[in-house]
């Protein structure tokens, strides 16, 4: 999902981040002083393109276009490398995120070619490639316990989508036995006092 923004040379077009930035920019920084300064003006990081066909929607096509070209190493308008399709494959394949009439070719990062590369991450990023099923189910708890892990037990989420709960929740299993009164919570504390072990022994 989504793009990389370069639609210019950062170190050229953009200012200092926050924390160096002028009083008058009220802590905002990253100034960008490139034409209009947003839109297809946009800079980042300063690698430019969307990784695939459909980038405003959820799909496998970055598996498939990271295992579907051969890429080379090309410099992109923000001055920084990365990828693209060798002879021009999959040019005009992708949709402008600002202007519907033009057309791209997908690009990919350094970081992307490894996970096809890489000797550990290949095997699983060519499983996801191979059943876009598992990628979706992977992600779908992925993404699940990215929103929720802060959310505390499970037992404070309302509604009729919430999930079987997940083994980060730390679940607590329903009481199924009786439980001690104050009697026996007294008659342990004095058989734990009464052990004669020492507060770092214990």
């Amino acid at each position: 999902l989504g793009k990389a923004h370069g639609a210019a040379n950062p170190g050229k077009y953009v200012g200092p981040e926050p924390e160096a930035a002028g009083l008058e920019e009220q802590g905002l920084g990253w100034k960008n002083t490139y034409q209009t300064g947003k839109g297809g003006d946009t800079i980042t990081s300063g690698l430019e393109g969307a990784w695939t066909f459909t980038p405003v929607q959820w799909s496998n096509g970055y598996f498939t276009n990271l295992y579907g070209y051969d890429w080379e190493l090309v410099k992109g308008p923000g001055g920084a490398w990365q990828w693209t399709p060798k002879n021009k494959a999959g040019a005009g394949t992708v949709p402008d995120a600002h202007d519907p009439s033009k057309k791209h070719a997908p690009m990919m990062f350094t970081t992307d070619l490894a996970l096809k590369m890489d000797p550990v991450y290949g095997p699983i990023s060519k499983r996801f490639y191979e059943h876009p099923d598992e990628l979706n189910t992977a992600f779908a708890k992925a993404w699940y316990k990215l929103i929720h892990r802060d959310m505390g037990p499970v037992s404070r989420l309302l509604g009729p989508w919430v999930a079987e709960p997940q083994l980060w929740q730390d679940p607590v299993p329903a009481v199924d036995h009786p439980l001690i009164g104050e009697q026996e919570i007294a008659q342990l504390k004095g058989k734990i006092l009464g052990s004669g072990l020492s507060l770092a022994d214990l």
